[in-house]
């Protein structure tokens, strides 16, 4: 009888502390990370002037990008790389911060941070994470982010590889967003397919089983990506004696159950599918995986 295993990697983005009448920093966990406590919010200036029209500040967004790389080397953590669509997304949330003149990682009617990243940013991000602030200067910023416990594990967090600083001068304040994100490698349908195979023969080698017979995997992609259109893993499959429905960050990321069918001794080929799609359920990208076993 045919089986369907079923993996979802999902992972949910909390969103921090609610702000309180005057923040002035705030921060929200990477995803499937959370801080050992809350941020203290902090009154980083006492000079509280909003303009109508604020403007961005790409110098003080360089500025603030070069001190955190000068604090992640120091730390013994590589550089973050600037990414320009994660840049917009973080000018426009710094910019939704001052036209509400407080802070918030998610204001009433504003999409949540994996949504703003995903719809400014082509890269496929297995993570993301997000500081929040204002103050009078760079400096400054810098110094409150550091000093903070949250703010300062997503600085110099190593799994965060790349990241979009936005800040607008508003008054005598800059309002910061700093969107942080782990970038995975992109691969083709063909490139992925190649990586699942790997690890399927590789499970088998390991286990000290004769190496299957790869047959064409043209149906089994089809059906994969009949999965990501309906975001869902029920799709119909061709028929086999094991099928191994589920979605990955990366395509060699297998089940952790998925031995029942790669070591069965009977088995004797075996066909994969993949299909990389953005969805509802993953707005930053996934692998739709399928595999037959015969």
């Amino acid at each position: 009888m045919a089986w369907a295993l079923i993996l979802s990697l999902a992972v949910a983005m909390s969103t921090g502390t609610a702000p309180t009448k005057t923040p002035v920093s705030s921060s929200a966990p990477a995803l499937g990370f959370t801080p050992a406590r809350k941020p203290r919010l902090v009154r980083v200036s006492s000079t509280d002037q909003f303009q109508p029209s604020p403007s961005y500040d790409p110098e003080a967004e360089q500025q603030l990008l070069a001190l955190a790389n000068q604090a992640r080397v120091e730390a013994g953590v590589p550089p973050l790389q600037m990414d320009q669509g994660l840049t917009q997304a973080a000018r426009a949330h710094a910019a939704e911060m001052v036209a509400e003149q407080q802070l918030s990682h998610q204001f009433p009617g504003e999409s949540s941070l994996t949504q703003r990243i995903a719809a400014e940013s082509a890269l496929h991000l297995d993570r993301a994470g997000e500081n929040v602030a204002y103050g009078n200067s760079v400096e400054r910023v810098q110094d409150i982010f550091m000093h903070s416990p949250p703010h300062r594990e997503n600085l110099l967090n190593a799994g965060f590889n790349v990241a979009g600083f936005g800040v607008v001068r508003n008054g005598d304040n800059l309002y910061v967003t700093q969107d942080f994100g782990h970038n995975l490698p992109a691969y083709s349908s063909t490139q992925a397919d190649a990586v699942v195979r790997a690890a399927v023969e590789s499970r088998r080698a390991a286990d000290r089983l004769s190496q299957l017979q790869a047959l064409d995997g043209s149906s089994a992609r089809q059906a994969a990506c009949a999965m990501a259109q309906s975001n869902a893993l029920n799709a119909q499959a061709p028929q086999a004696r094991y099928i191994l429905r589920y979605t990955a960050e990366t395509p060699g990321q297998l089940p952790s159950n998925a031995s029942r069918a790669i070591d069965d001794p009977a088995i004797r080929a075996y066909a994969v599918g993949s299909c990389f799609a953005r969805t509802a359920s993953y707005p930053s990208g996934a692998y739709w995986v399928l595999l037959l076993f015969y």
